[in-house]
């Protein structure tokens, strides 16, 4: 098979693949506990709802922007999947041992929605990065709840679902004006 042949060809795999790389580092090595703690917002997952937009919606973002065509914010964000439970389990759970795979959908669908709403409309743009954030949180919290029993507080999920909406709108923005300044 020829590189013709091919959907993404060696630069658009390079890409994806050290995007992803950026946003697990990120997301493993910012202290973002330290963070949510210090300014006691509860969790869990408070750290996705107030960073997610730049720790996992720019990025894949960015490589749609950047790479320029469907399903690179799905690949993406699949590989970010991939690359964080190479460093970590998912929210430090590993009972059951199949709990990772709550990490991938919730990407999945971040990504999802980044590439369904991509387009030349920033508002399109941002309510992709907004709606897949939020999609993220929801399915990270029905997890944790369901397998650990810990529930996003019922005073601050709107909030925190608020913020989620607005991180994945504002980090799917700068991608997109990224994109435009630089490309």
């Amino acid at each position: 098979m020829t590189d013709r042949n091919l959907y993404f060809d060696a630069y658009d795999l390079t890409m994806m693949v050290l995007f992803a790389f950026a946003s697990a580092l990120l997301n493993t090595y910012l202290p973002i506990k330290f963070f949510t703690e210090y300014f006691s917002i509860p969790g869990p997952a408070a750290g996705m709802a107030l960073l997610g937009g730049f720790i996992f919606v720019f990025w894949a973002a960015l490589a749609r922007a950047i790479i320029k065509k469907k399903y690179v914010a799905i690949v993406t964000s699949l590989l970010i999947a991939s690359f964080c439970m190479l460093i970590a389990p998912w929210y430090g759970i590993v009972s059951p041992i199949w709990f990772g795979v709550y990490g991938i959908i919730a990407l999945l669908l971040m990504g999802f929605f980044v590439d369904l709403t991509w387009s030349d409309s920033k508002f399109r743009v941002g309510l992709g990065g907004g709606l897949g954030n939020l999609a993220c949180l929801g399915i990270t919290w029905i997890a944790i709840g369901v397998h650990i029993g810990v529930w996003a507080s019922p005073e601050f999920a709107p909030i925190l679902g608020l913020a989620a909406f607005i991180s994945g709108f504002i980090g799917a923005l700068i991608a997109f004006w990224v994109s435009k300044a630089f490309l």
